[in-house]
């Protein structure tokens, strides 16, 4: 299978109007080299966070000279402080993944190089966007996953259960978590009843007490995460014998 060239993965767009290919972010610290071909394709550093919250984001790309109307509206965003709330930065323009400002948020340029410069051929520029409120990411890179903790609290009709929502997947409605469990590896029932359940952006363990079990017998459960779409996502089967 070919392998894509990172450079033309990552790229900015102000609304339908391209700024430009991304060589770097730049956020929170951390430089993600979206050119190196190595790094990009590392799954963990390809993955932006799936929010910035507040703070400030760089970014470097690369344009071509005949085409920098991108590049003219990031000025004129930057020279009458627009509340831009329509930038994508992605990082997978395939697969249509990027980051954008959430409902009721947006970014202002605070700072923007080199446009409108003459180069021979290709042009560079940096840009730095100050994020009033939150970027979420639209599309995933990473499925939702959800893993099945073990259990504690083992009595003659009792158990506690404890799973853990570990990835959202891009997912931003509610995901609802809870467990399947019986006496064979089919199940039989679920605690729905008592499910967790975790809005955007959260993650995290949860926890269900079983009651009216039946002593001194081997039970089989799983955790289990529904998705808005009622599709579920589960985790590995474990078991547990009551006293």
């Amino acid at each position: 299978m070919a392998v894509p060239k990172a450079g033309y993965l990552a790229a900015a767009y102000y609304g339908a109007i391209k700024i430009s290919g991304i060589g770097t972010w730049t956020f929170s610290g951390e430089t993600r080299n979206m050119g190196d071909i190595d790094e990009f394709l590392d799954p963990i550093v390809k993955q932006v966070p799936l929010q910035i919250v507040g703070g400030d984001v760089n970014v470097t790309g690369h344009y071509k000279l005949d085409t920098d109307a991108g590049q003219k509206a990031l000025k004129t965003a930057f020279d009458a402080a627009t509340e831009i709330t329509d930038l994508k930065l992605y990082t997978d323009f395939a697969n249509s993944i990027y980051m954008t400002p959430k409902a009721g948020s947006h970014v202002i340029v605070t700072n923007v190089n080199n446009v409108g410069v003459d180069k021979a051929g290709v042009g560079t520029y940096t840009a730095t966007f100050h994020v009033n409120g939150e970027l979420e990411q639209i599309g995933s890179t990473t499925a939702v996953a959800v893993a099945t903790l073990g259990e504690v609290d083992i009595a003659a009709t009792t158990v506690t259960m404890w799973g853990e929502l570990l990835h959202r997947g891009g997912e931003a409605g509610a995901l609802d978590c809870y467990f399947e469990y019986g006496e064979t590896e089919s199940f039989g029932t679920d605690s729905k009843v008592d499910e967790t359940v975790f809005t955007t952006p959260n993650v995290g363990t949860y926890d269900v007490e079983e009651t009216l079990l039946t002593t001194a017998t081997l039970y089989y459960y799983r955790a289990v995460c529904e998705l808005p779409d009622t599709s579920k996502v589960y985790g590995v089967t474990k078991s547990f014998t009551t006293l």
